[in-house]
Parts: structure tokens; sequence; C-alpha cells
């Protein structure tokens, strides 16, 4: 009996190590300001990486729109959501500062390869004219289309510099948030992206998605399964021993 107690916490020890590995969405979690990035090594933005907010024509999958934001004038401070209205919409749509767009799902990122993913900035703004990324946000909205109250699952809380970049306005990422995952959350929940930036004096800012591999795919997933492995057999002589 007491071979059959240890066996069980043995395999709920495996089941809990496959979940850690495999990564489920959780409230609240901190993303990382990663950069200045040297180079044109993240993106570029053309190459199936779809824009969720950008003052700029993105090349967007067909499953994606995204907030196609006024840049010109004296406009400097941006507070501006996501949207997918018009999915494949090259142009994107206008969502005017400080309004929510229309949601994405779950299901949209999940079914497409975007289950795990960076959140890429491509800066505009050259020379050191102190442009802050305040904060991102992913937003939970649950079924509510209109995401009157979500719930934040991951956030980036600033001021902090993200201007004068050597790579200004290329495709490329400057700098990215890492990393989201959407693991684990019912595919109907509708999400949101919020992000809020001052100080952009040169053009327009593009946030973008770059897919990220999950933890158990290619060479995780050997390491993983003889570990398991490697959990089951000590059970089996424990309990060898014990019975």
């Amino acid at each position: 009996m007491l071979g059959k107690i240890r066996l069980a916490w043995i395999g709920v020890g495996a089941t809990a190590a496959m979940f850690a590995l495999t990564g489920t969405a959780s409230a609240d979690s901190v993303l990382t300001l990663v950069g200045p990035i040297s180079g044109n090594t993240v993106g570029p933005q053309s190459t199936s990486n779809p824009c969720i907010i950008a003052g700029t024509t993105c090349q967007q999958p067909a499953f994606m729109d995204y907030n196609n934001f006024a840049s010109s004038g004296n406009l400097t401070a941006f507070d501006m959501y996501s949207t997918n209205a018009n999915p494949g919409s090259m142009n994107g749509t206008n969502v005017p500062d400080g309004v929510k767009g229309v949601p994405y799902t779950v299901g949209t990122f999940t079914n497409n390869n975007l289950a795990v993913f960076d959140v890429a900035i491509d800066v505009n703004t050259s020379g050191a004219a102190g442009e802050t990324l305040q904060s991102f946000q992913v937003l939970d909205c649950g079924t509510d289309a209109t995401c009157a109250n979500p719930t934040v699952l991951f956030h980036f809380t600033g001021p902090t510099l993200i201007g004068n970049v050597a790579n200004n306005g290329n495709g490329f990422a400057d700098w990215t948030l890492n990393t989201v995952s959407l693991a684990g959350l019912p595919s109907t929940d509708n999400i949101l992206f919020h992000a809020v930036w001052n100080n952009a004096s040169d053009g327009a800012e593009s946030f973008f998605l770059i897919p990220v591999p999950g933890p158990v795919l290619g060479a995780g997933l050997p390491g993983l399964l003889a570990a398991c492995g490697g959990l089951l057999a000590l059970a089996r002589r424990r309990r060898k021993l014990v019975v």
C-alpha cells in the first residue's frame, strides 16, 4: 500500500513537471523589456509577424487585424489598444486614442502557431528625443467582447527610455517584451493589447508579434520524456522494495 502511495505521488510530480514545461497563462505576470537590440536580428515584421498596434502599413496574415493609429500632427503621447475588426487588412483599422478595439480570441493565436510569443517594438524616433514606454498590457476580457472588466494577464510598467536607437523605423525590432503565453486559456476568451508611450517625435511605432517555440517542442520533448521515464522507473524500484 505504501508503495502505491509513493508511486501516486511520483506520478503527480511528473504531471506537474509536464504542465510547468508546457506553460499556462497566469494572471498579471511581469514582462521583461529587452534591448536596445543591435542590428536587424529580430523580425522583420513583413515575414508573417503580425502587427497589433502600428502607425504604418503592415503585412498581416489573414486571421489578424491591427490598430493603424494616426501618427501625424503634434500628437506625441499615445494610449493605444489593438483591434481585430477587419482580419487580413494590410491597412489596419484606425481606433482612436484610448478606445478599446475589437478583441482577438485566444483561438486566433493558438490555432496559428502563436500560443507563445514575444512582443517586438520597432521604434521610429531617432536621436535622444526622450521617448518612453509608459506601460504595456495583455488583457483577458473573458467572453465579454466589450472588455469592460478585463483581467491583466501580462504587464510592463515604465517609464523606460526606448528612443535613441540605431535602427529606427526599418521593420525590425529595437526592443522586445518577453514572453507572453496564452496556453491553457479557453479558446473563446477575448484578448486585447494596450500600449502607452510618450515623446514619439519621428514617425510611428510598430508593435508586432514574434512566435516563440513551445518549451516541450523539438529538443525539449525528448528530455521531458526521458525525465518522466526516469521518475516512473524509480517508482517501480521503490515499489518492489516497499510492498
